[in-house]
């Protein structure tokens, strides 16, 4: 009979660790930040509370590794969504954007953000991570708007703007109500629209 082989040492570590952070995106998103303690994280992980800070010495640790991870997933759900034939990329990049601010996973990482607010240690450790990300971001709208990246005299503040705005209208939609996103997100994507292409 065959015997499991066991997956290396650094694999084994690298998967405990993925476990974790997905077990924090999913407390979070049910049951915010205040109910993401340690021990219930490790409990979703199934691993011993001790085991969980052998992959995160603090909490802090953990949190900006899940911001890290659920930054990347998004980039990569937006990108997906983009893959789809459309004849305005004003409209389709708006729609996914959208969709991925009102996941509850990104309300979520929304609450580490203002915790950050008054933790200085998390905000350090948040604040490369939230960089990059504006990075990747800056460098994914200026693949898919060429010519307002050329044009506009203020093409990454108005990225910036277009992106805030849309985060703080999907954060203030608490209620699943299908008209006000209808129209929340009308005026997001004639914003974006006047922005990047001109139009009014």
């Amino acid at each position: 009979m065959a015997v499991a082989m066991k997956p290396p040492v650094q694999m084994r570590a690298h998967l405990t660790r993925l476990k974790l952070v997905e077990a924090v995106a999913a407390s979070l998103a049910e049951v915010g930040l205040a109910g993401t303690t340690t021990a219930a994280i490790a409990g979703r992980a199934e691993i011993s509370h001790g085991a969980l800070f052998r992959h995160f010495p603090t909490k802090t640790d953990m949190l900006a590794a899940t911001v890290e991870d659920q930054l990347l997933r998004f980039v990569t759900a937006f990108r997906a969504g983009l893959a789809k034939p459309g004849t305005d990329p004003v409209h389709t990049a708006c729609t996914v954007l959208w969709r991925i601010f009102r996941r509850a996973e990104m309300r979520g990482i929304f609450e580490i953000y203002v915790a950050a607010r008054t933790d200085p240690a998390l905000a350090r450790r948040l604040a490369p991570i939230l960089e990059r990300h504006r990075a990747t971001i800056l460098q994914q709208a200026r693949e898919l708007f060429p010519a307002a990246a050329k044009r506009h005299r203020d093409f990454e503040g108005a990225i910036d703007a277009i992106v805030y705005a849309m985060q703080g209208a999907a954060l203030g939609l608490f209620s699943p109500d299908a008209d006000d996103e209808v129209v929340h997100l009308a005026f997001l994507e004639r914003l974006a629209h006047r922005e990047l292409e001109g139009k009014r």
